[in-house]
């Protein structure tokens, strides 16, 4: 037995594949979020090239520096109908979500921020350099994943299956120059390598500072967590008491 067991890990640990197989599995688990995001991504991609070529035009992925600050905007259709700003995200679990909240319910916790005012922070940057009025923007969170949404919103959350025929669902003529639209923002979209990683840096330390204070936040129902006196001394609960008896242990 002692003879088997030395030749297996001697095999085991000589073999090349199975180092090759930790590494990935590692990497994997470390970028483990960024290659989901990219996943769901991907599978926007593929079904907005579904529309009509002749009438849509899309960009995936543009990057747009407005007052000094980027904008990473996942897709965009520019179409005479109107210009869908699509924002994807790859959720898990059960999502209750109302448009105006600051934090998405994600699995009974208050934890995803609100995608819509995201994607609407991005609309905001468009029509200021396209000049174009806001209803001229069509803002949509796509979730391709198979998480389970009860959405309580005027603003359109959709499924994947869902995307490309809603937008067909858009006829009133409101573009008159669609193809221009798209050739300026192929020509403002930021390509260069070293200012991507500068925003993904900057998003990044926007997102941990987030994180932060949402630790402050009930986990219930996203009021504020405060010092408060009890029978047996000072505990901390949330600010909304007693409509909400959440405590901190």
């Amino acid at each position: 037995m002692q003879e088997f067991t030395n030749t297996f890990l001697k095999y085991f640990f000589g073999n090349p594949l199975v180092w090759v197989f930790f590494a990935i599995a590692i990497i994997c688990a470390i970028f483990y979020k960024q290659i989901v995001g990219k996943a769901g991504e991907h599978h926007v991609r593929n079904e907005l090239k579904k529309l009509p070529k002749e009438k849509y035009q899309i960009i995936n992925d543009l990057m747009i520096n407005v007052n000094n600050v980027s904008h990473q905007i996942d897709h965009i259709v520019i179409s005479c109908y109107g210009i869908f700003v699509i924002e994807t995200k790859q959720y898990n679990g059960y999502i209750v979500c109302n448009e105006y909240d600051k934090k998405w319910k994600q699995n009974n916790k208050y934890y995803i921020n609100n995608p819509i005012h995201q994607n609407y922070g991005h609309l905001k940057a468009l029509e200021e350099i396209l000049k174009l009025p806001e209803d001229k923007f069509i803002p949509i969170v796509c979730i391709p994943s198979t998480a389970k949404i009860k959405v309580t919103s005027n603003s359109l959350v959709l499924r994947l299956y869902e995307l490309t025929s809603k937008i067909l669902e858009f006829k009133n003529e409101q573009i008159d120059t669609p193809k221009d639209i798209y050739n300026k923002l192929l020509e403002m979209n930021i390509t260069d390598p070293d200012a991507r990683k500068q925003h993904n840096k900057y998003a990044s330390s926007v997102k941990k500072e987030k994180e932060t204070n949402a630790i402050n936040k009930c986990p219930k129902c996203g009021g504020d967590l405060v010092e408060r006196n009890g029978k047996y001394g000072t505990f901390i609960g949330c600010s909304n008491y007693p409509k909400c008896r959440f405590t901190q242990k």
